[in-house]
């Protein structure tokens, strides 16, 4: 009989699917009449879904050996933006179309100046996360943009018990499934986070490779704060605030390599389900958002740890 032989990132979803397990047992246990329900679980899929679009392409930035902070400030202008649009007569077709071109446009122009200038990409995306957030303040006030008209709630509305949200995510994931798993361009970026100069010598451009992950991870922080205006028929200038951070968690606890040249989008998408399935706790319980911070905080250093085991101590 062939012997199954594991891979490290098999090794460490299975390792993440246990640990969610556990969650929902805990969950259980805690929240007898209220965590499994189906209400709970339909609200917990759709809270979900803005971490796994965007960690989708997130994931993606880590593997290409950057970090990408800037997502929570153009996923709440871009918010605002589409707001304003609709609320002053501009269809809504339009000002989606509008609002996701601009959050790509934010999303090139940080890929573009990490790599053209050879800047560290923490700081100049958490330098866009200001400029993006302190837009969407301006635009909104500081405060929130109402009286939308009602056509802005048909993009993130329920069909038949199916949020429209978790539709997204799922097609998100399978698109950025097949590109890793079948596109030379997924293979340049691992090449580049895994060793830049080797993917250097070899031919691939950094600046084309890295500026197309940052643009399309824009566009894809701009089409969730679509999403969410459309599900709370509102445009908040202060949404979004934990969003880097999540999307981090979750594509590190699936076993994304935080120096880049390791990771898939599968290990992410079980690792967001962690995330929120931990916070969906955590606000049963009544835990101010200040200890949920603590928690996320110790979270990423435990999954950053567990990879360290898995990549380096583990002989599969």
């Amino acid at each position: 009989m062939k012997k199954v032989k594991l891979t490290a990132d098999s090794l460490q979803n299975l390792a993440i699917f246990l640990v969610l397990f556990i969650i929902f047992v805990i969950g259980t246990i805690v929240e007898p009449d209220n965590f499994l329900t189906g209400s709970n679980i339909s609200n917990m899929m759709v809270a979900a879904s803005s971490i796994i679009i965007v960690a989708s392409a997130v994931t993606m930035v880590l593997i290409s050996g950057n970090l990408d902070l800037s997502v929570g400030g153009i996923g709440a202008m871009s918010a605002v933006l589409f707001g304003l649009m609709t609320k002053h007569g501009v269809a809504v077709p339009f000002a989606i179309v509008i609002t996701v071109l601009l959050g790509a446009l934010i999303g090139f122009l940080t890929g573009f100046i990490i790599t053209k200038f050879l800047l560290p990409s923490f700081l100049i995306s958490l330098a866009f996360d200001y400029i993006a957030r302190g837009i969407a303040l301006i635009g909104a006030h500081g405060a929130v943009v109402f009286d939308l008209p009602n056509e802005v709630t048909l993009i993130g509305k329920t069909i038949n018990g199916i949020p429209l949200p978790t539709v997204y995510a799922l097609i998100t994931v399978i698109v950025f499934i097949w590109i890793q798993n079948k596109t030379v361009f997924a293979a340049q970026a691992y090449s580049i986070g895994a060793n830049e100069k080797a993917a250097q010598y070899s031919g691939i451009s950094r600046l084309k490779v890295v500026t197309i992950i940052f643009t399309i991870t824009g566009a894809l922080c701009a089409f969730v704060g679509v999403v969410i205006t459309s599900r709370f028929f509102a445009a908040d200038s202060g949404i979004l605030k934990s969003l880097g951070n999540d999307c981090i968690i979750a594509a590190v606890l699936g076993g994304t390599d935080i120096n880049g040249g390791r990771g898939t989008v599968l290990g992410m998408l079980i690792g967001a389900f962690v995330v929120t399935a931990l916070t969906n706790i955590m606000n049963m319980q009544g835990i101010t958002i200040y200890t949920q911070d603590v928690v996320r905080g110790i979270v990423l250093i435990l999954a950053i740890l567990m990879n360290n085991v898995i990549r380096s101590k583990v002989k599969i």
